[in-house]
């Protein structure tokens, strides 16, 4: 896969499902909208869970995932409201 500017970037299997999920929540950000701008705060986290289960993720994993996705998220947020 390739990042905007910044080379080629690859997941483990491991991360896989939290790629997964926070492609399917790509549509839940919470955006705070001033007079000039727009700021992404995060992902919807009760979207996240949903989404989670939907996706069939062992209930054991849960946790770890969420917490991927934290990461993932973070970064997209700073990529996100560079733009």
């Amino acid at each position: 896969m390739q990042s905007e500017g910044q080379g080629d970037w690859e997941l483990s299997p491991d991360e896989w499902p939290a790629w997964e999920v926070l492609q399917a929540c790509w549509t839940n950000w919470r955006i705070v909208a001033g007079f000039t701008s727009a700021h992404y705060e995060g992902i919807d986290y009760s979207s996240m869970e949903s989404v989670i289960r939907l996706l069939g993720i062992k209930r054991t994993k849960h946790r770890e995932v969420f917490w991927m996705v934290r990461v993932m998220e973070d970064e997209a947020r700073k990529w996100l409201n560079k733009r």
